[in-house]
């Protein structure tokens, strides 16, 4: 029987709650999806490198391969020489042994490389914490590089923009971020109702924050009601003091939730706010939050980093705006017209959110990947 081949050079997580780790649970879900719906089984090789070494090694001798109609990989955080869990490279040429079989018979092998964080010196903190470790790590990231370039048939990444920094020189393709449901067309307020906005998130940018809270507070000292619900991480909260002021404010609720919680204040809120620092990684990663806001009916508003800017201007869900505060009130006051509200909300509405389900994003790397075999 034909399969498919998913493969993680890492131990998957049992109750992942951040998005790395999520990400590859709910891609096996949708490959077990799509598989179902196709006629294919599916194969699905993680751990560390000891149970690894034994999937692979049953695979390898019962020849499976030559029943593979493709292999999806992705990286892990770090190099996957490393990923066990004290990251001793016990078997450092296992993983490239098995992806030189799948070669050989002809497996086209996609990876989605998540990040390149690593690049960044304000970003990149190396196991243990410890700089001087910094260009090591590096050259290990750059090999990994140089490895997966020998196999990789299509590199997928959260964004266009990010390969500007990956510089793959074969086919890539942007893989965005999966979605869960579709927006509950909340009911727009009535005119004399105050517009609510969401952020959720962290808030290490503090240039981004600070920015909302400037602009949102001089809107309410104007003399137009506008509220805003900040949730964050209570821990990461405490470290930020100059954020504490705003929680005095009237319309100002900081909030520390999360699942259903969440989604209650998705309810009664109007927009969204990815306010952003406009640097060098900003430009390039593409926020999960912003597919989440679109799934749960929130137009969004947000500064002009590239890939979520041509997002959001491509599909017409939102407004984007400079990351300083004068342009900032210029695109809260546009977010504020019900006219121009009402057209972005419509668009949410229309929006093909099929097209970005985690079941969709599975069926595009099996489509390209299977293309001309």
């Amino acid at each position: 029987m034909k399969h498919i081949l998913v493969y993680f050079p890492y131990k998957l997580q049992e109750n992942p709650k951040s998005g790395s780790g999520v990400r590859p649970k709910k891609m096996v879900a949708a490959f077990t999806s799509y598989a179902e719906k196709e006629g294919f089984e599916l194969v699905v090789i993680s751990g560390d490198s000891k149970e690894r070494a034994k999937a692979t090694e049953e695979y390898r001798e019962k020849n499976r391969a030559k029943d593979a109609s493709f292999c999806y990989m992705e990286n892990a955080t770090i190099p996957y020489w490393l990923t066990d869990s004290d990251h001793v490279p016990r078997a450092p040429k296992m993983d490239q042994r098995f992806w030189t079989y799948l070669k050989q018979q002809n497996v086209p092998i996609g990876l989605f490389y998540r990040d390149v964080y690593w690049k960044f010196d304000d970003m990149y903190v190396p196991p243990g914490g410890k700089k001087i470790f910094t260009p090591l790590m590096r050259a290990i990231y750059y090999r990994e590089l140089a490895v997966f370039k020998k196999f990789v048939d299509i590199m997928y990444l959260p964004s266009l923009e990010m390969n500007d920094f990956v510089n793959w020189k074969g086919q890539y393709k942007e893989l965005p971020p999966g979605m869960e449901f579709e927006p509950s067309g909340l009911t727009v307020k009535k005119e004399d109702e105050p517009m609510h906005a969401v952020f959720v998130g962290g808030i290490t940018d503090q240039k981004g924050v600070m920015l909302m809270l400037e602009a949102f507070k001089k809107v309410n000292d104007g003399g137009r009601e506008l509220r805003l619900s900040l949730v964050c991480r209570e821990q990461e909260y405490k470290k930020y003091p100059a954020m504490h002021p705003f929680a005095e404010e009237g319309w100002c609720s900081i909030l520390h939730v999360s699942g259903k919680e969440l989604e209650a204040i998705y309810e009664k809120t109007d927009f969204a706010v990815i306010p952003r620092e406009m640097n060098t990684y900003h430009h390039f990663s593409m926020p999960v939050k912003m597919f989440e806001y679109l799934a749960n009916g929130q137009p969004i508003l947000a500064t002009n980093c590239k890939a979520q800017a041509r997002v959001i201007n491509e599909e017409e869900v939102g407004v984007t705006t400079d990351d300083d505060l004068d342009s900032f009130m210029v695109g809260l006051q546009q977010m504020l017209d019900r006219s121009v509200y009402e057209k972005l909300r419509l668009n949410i509405e229309t929006y093909s959110f099929q097209n970005h389900s985690w079941e969709a994003r599975a069926r595009q790397v099996a489509e390209e990947l299977m293309k001309g075999r």
